[in-house]
This record gives C-alpha cells, structure tokens and sequence, in this order.
C-alpha cells in the first residue's frame, strides 16, 4: 500500500515538473528570459468577454533590469507590469488584457516591451480567432494529419537574432474522439519541440512549443520542417515553421559600432509602364560609407518572379556596387498589388534589412 501510494506521489510531481518546464522559454538581448513570446487563446466567442493573460521575465544578467515601457498595438488591449527593478535570478510579469468587443474575427495583437539600458524592444503578440458561435474544431483546424489539426500548413515562429533562439506556442487540434499523443520525426536542424510528445484528449486542443536556434549558416526567411506522428504511426505530409534571422549588433561596443559599415541607396525603382508579360529590368545601387565592407548575407524575395542579374557579397567601405533584377510581369493586372520586394540581410548595424522596391504599373 505505502509504496504504491509512493509511486502516485512521484508520478504526479514528475507530472508537475514536466508541465512547469514544458515550453522552451526565449532568450532576450542577453539580459532576461521570457516564458513565451506568444499567447494563443485559440477559438473563443464573441460572449467570452475580455481575454486575460500574463508573460513572466525573468531577469538572466548580472545587474537589476527594469522594464520602462509596455506599450499595446491598439487601445483594445490594456497592459499591467512590474513597475520596480527586477533583480538578478528574479521574475517580473507583464500582464495583458484584450477587450474582445471588435467582433468576430482572428486577431494577432503586438506588445511593443522596452527595457532600460536596452537597444531594441521585444515584442509579444496575442491572438486568438473570435467566431459568433463555439465552431467544431474539423472546421477551424482544417490542415490535418489524420487526426490532428492545425490551423496552417505554414505557420510563424517570429523574427530572432544571431546568438539567440526564438519559441513559440502552436495549438494543436485532436479532431478525433479518442486521446492521441503527437511527435515528430525528420526534424530541420534547429528546429525543436516541447515536450516531445504531446498528449491530447479527443476533441480537444492542446499547446505545442515551438524552438528555433539561429544558426550563422542561415539568415533571412526559412522554413523548418517536421513529419507528425499519431500514437507513433507517421502520418503523409510534413507541417513548416517560418522564422526570419538578422545579424544580432546587442554585444558590439561603442568601438566596433563607430566603425560599422553603412550603406546609402535609394530603395525605390519606378518602372516604365508595360503589359503583362513583358519582363521588368531593375537596378540599384548601393554605397558604403562605412569605415568597414558591408556584408550581405542573404536576399529573400516576396515571389518567385524575380531573378537576380547582378549582385555583390561585399562592398568595400568608400565603394559602390550595383545591383540588377529582372522580374516578370505575366498574370499581373492593372488593379492589383504588383510591388516587388527585395530585402538583403546585412553586418549594418543601421540598416541589418536593406528594403528594395519595385513599382510596376500594368497598362
């Protein structure tokens, strides 16, 4: 009797310590940690009322941090945060509360968070779909694997730096009756997930963390990918995890900063008018007044139909380098969005994303 009663007792705190370490928390700027970065509350009512959730940091440096601003995306949502320093080894909690009176619809919510001494903010979102009524979850959840569903087959870790990792939260649907447990196999490198495997009660959802590490061998826009397994049985198909990686400038001293590379261009082309079909030829220059080359590290494109005629890796600092494209216009239509966008990922500490543009009118 006393030892089975020792086995449910340990059972259960095991349970506890894996629920309290689940999610993989956030590293930011080398000072705090974040339990998470994203609060999903999934698939609520327009008669749920006001969304209430809380993020906690937990102070990672040496020296006492505090927290000088949170601000929200919109006046729909109302903040609360630890107003004193938060000393090292210590926690402090942002508190956030969405109104939820602007009707059905999905919503993802920004909160801009500025901490002293800080050169950049972290920014957390909250989302959620608000529907009139409570929906079934095969008809909100209608990327599925068998049983589970997810919301997309592409879905957003976020932006991170060098040096940095970035989680996320997914909810993950069981549209089935009976309890399944969810891993994955043929993980991308710097991808991971917790836990490793997810248990979810039948018609229910459940929230898995999501993991990437940033990596020198990739910038810019990636995708991540993983094949789901159900109860161990691999299912047809794999789901992505997009995450966008910029050069990180947070330990660079007042020195190296001084000495930077910086680039000087005019991000903008206007194109002659033309039919749709005829291909756009677009050029670029950019210079470095820097006292070091700038380095680009990467270009990512918003579509497939534009190519690169001439690029440089380097531009040395007092130099000049032109870059060309060529971008096709077939199935453009004058009333539509035909703006193509090149973005270069850089070691310019004032411009680490160079944006630029091409403005195609269709005759």
């Amino acid at each position: 009797m006393m030892r089975a009663l020792y086995k449910a007792f340990f059972a259960v705190l095991a349970g506890i310590m894996v629920s309290a370490g689940a999610f993989a928390q956030t590293r930011f700027g080398g000072i705090v940690t974040v339990d998470k970065t994203v609060h999903d509350w999934g698939d609520v009512t327009v008669k749920d009322g006001p969304l209430s959730c809380s993020f906690s940091v937990t102070n990672i440096s040496d020296g006492p941090v505090m927290i000088r601003t949170v601000a929200s995306s919109c006046g729909c949502t109302g903040v609360k945060w630890t107003r004193e320093q938060i000393a090292p080894g210590q926690s402090g909690t942002i508190e956030a509360t969405y109104s939820n009176d602007e009707g059905p619809y999905a919503f993802d919510k920004t909160l801009t968070v500025s901490f002293v001494g800080a050169r950049k903010p972290l920014i957390l979102h909250l989302r959620g779909v608000v529907h009139p009524k409570k929906m079934p979850l095969k008809d909100t959840y209608t990327v599925q694997f068998g049983q589970i569903g997810f919301r997309e087959a592409e879905m957003k870790v976020g932006n991170l730096s060098q040096g940095e990792q970035k989680s996320s939260q997914v909810r993950v649907a069981n549209v089935g009756k009976k309890e399944i447990t969810v891993s994955f196999e043929d993980v991308s490198p710097f991808l991971s997930f917790t836990p490793a495997e997810l248990t979810i009660a039948g018609n229910s959802t459940a929230m898995l963390g999501v993991t990437v590490t940033a990596d020198r061998s990739l910038w810019g826009r990636n995708l991540y990918y993983a094949t789901p397994l159900v109860n161990g049985v691999r299912q047809d198909g794999r789901v992505s995890f997009a995450a966008v990686t910029r050069e990180n400038f947070d330990s660079w001293s007042e020195a190296q900063l001084a000495s930077a590379p910086s680039a000087e261009y005019d991000g903008s082309f206007a194109a002659d008018p033309v039919q749709a079909g005829s291909p756009i030829k677009a050029s670029f220059r950019i210079a470095n007044s820097g006292k070091t080359p700038l380095t680009i590290y990467k270009m990512d494109f918003n579509g497939t139909n534009i190519a690169v005629l001439r690029s440089a890796t380097s531009i040395k600092a007092g130099a000049k380098a032109v870059y060309e494209f060529e971008m096709e216009t077939t199935g453009m239509k004058p009333d539509g969005d035909n703006l193509g966008i090149i973005t270069l990922y850089t070691n310019d500490p004032r411009h680490s994303l160079i944006h630029l543009y091409i403005d195609v009118i269709i005759l």
